[in-house]
């Protein structure tokens, strides 16, 4: 990729994320001196809100994984060589407490199977219809009788395709009616052996909301009502739980076991 067009496809970049209210680092260009990890930056900043835009990021996770269960690819491109995984940044639009995953994954991973590795990596259970979002085409299962259907499939499209280089936007919408939207960003363009690994959690934090909680909004009541700590709605909602429930929770070992099940 010639350094002009670079020029162009981080403009496009910045452009869809002003829209989307958040701001992206600069990237750094293959073969260059390593910089700061682009991540999401609150912008406007969190106590101003955008004025217009049904997208906010609440909060910013840390820029560098807390230390990765398995290896991951290296950043540094071999000659001539695509890049074999992308690293993303995964959250849960408007979660508070914030609900972020940073994975690496391989850059020929269907969409169909990026929706198992979200799934496993958030700790939803795959119980509701989903769709990708990128440059106003939606991606989902064309035999899902939905009232939109997709215009494409996520069976015959990668992840390559969709994430194009570093700064590229897409949105993973999950259960139609409760209205699970995540922001995933390319954070990075890595290199390594394709066939050596499948999907690699490099850090995270945030507990996964339960299932048919209501969305956004009942989440936060749940969570309020958790607080209150008695009553005869709390001890139904801790039956409804199947126990305690912790939203700050997040394990990074055990969501890398789930991930190896897929493979």
């Amino acid at each position: 990729m010639g350094d002009a067009e670079r020029r162009r496809r981080q403009e496009r970049a910045r452009v869809r994320a002003g829209r989307l209210g958040i701001r992206l680092a600069d990237e750094r260009a293959p073969g260059t001196a390593p910089s700061a990890t682009p991540t999401l930056r609150p912008f406007p900043p969190s106590d101003s809100p955008p004025a217009a835009g049904p997208l906010r990021v609440v909060s910013a996770p840390p820029p560098e994984p807390a230390g990765p269960a398995d290896k991951p690819p290296s950043v540094v491109p071999p000659a001539a060589s695509p890049p074999t995984h992308a690293q993303l940044l995964v959250t849960l639009i408007d979660s508070d407490p914030l609900v972020w995953r940073r994975l690496a994954v391989p850059s020929g991973t269907t969409l169909a199977k990026l929706h198992r590795v979200l799934q496993a990596t958030l700790g939803w259970t795959d119980s509701h219809p989903h769709q990708f979002v990128a440059d106003d085409t939606s991606y989902g299962d064309p035999d899902l009788l939905v009232d939109a259907p997709p215009t494409a499939s996520t069976r015959r499209t990668t992840l390559a395709q969709v994430a194009t280089g570093v700064g590229a936007i897409m949105q993973y919408e999950y259960d139609f009616g409760d209205g699970w939207r995540h922001l995933v960003v390319v954070e990075r363009l890595l290199w390594g052996d394709a066939g050596a690994q499948g999907a690699v959690c490099l850090a995270g934090g945030g507990a996964c909301p339960p299932e048919d909680c209501g969305g956004i909004g009942g989440y936060a009541d749940l969570q309020a009502t958790l607080r209150r700590g008695c009553g005869r709605e709390y001890r139904e909602l801790l039956a409804w739980l199947g126990g305690p429930f912790d939203p700050t929770a997040f394990d990074l070992a055990v969501t890398n076991r789930a991930l190896k099940r897929l493979r």
